[in-house]
């Protein structure tokens, strides 16, 4: 079985959900479920010391310019 994942260990991204576009690095990848074809990925990204779990829909691999102007 091989597993596509959004991004990498270590990459730089952003969440759609940040007005500030901060950065953030991808400290883990989670693989979650009970079966290997029913699966949930799960990214864990960090910010200075702070860290958070979310799902490869709610991340981007730019900085989404609207988002900072407030557009």
């Amino acid at each position: 079985m091989v597993i596509d994942f959004k991004v990498r260990l270590g990459e730089t991204v952003f969440l759609k959900t940040d007005d500030e576009q901060l950065p953030r690095i991808v400290t883990q990848i989670s693989i979650l479920g009970g079966s290997m074809s029913d699966y949930i990925i799960t990214y864990e990204l960090s910010q200075g010391q702070e860290s958070s779990e979310h799902y490869s829909s709610e991340i981007l691999t730019s900085k989404d310019i609207n988002l900072k102007l407030g557009i």
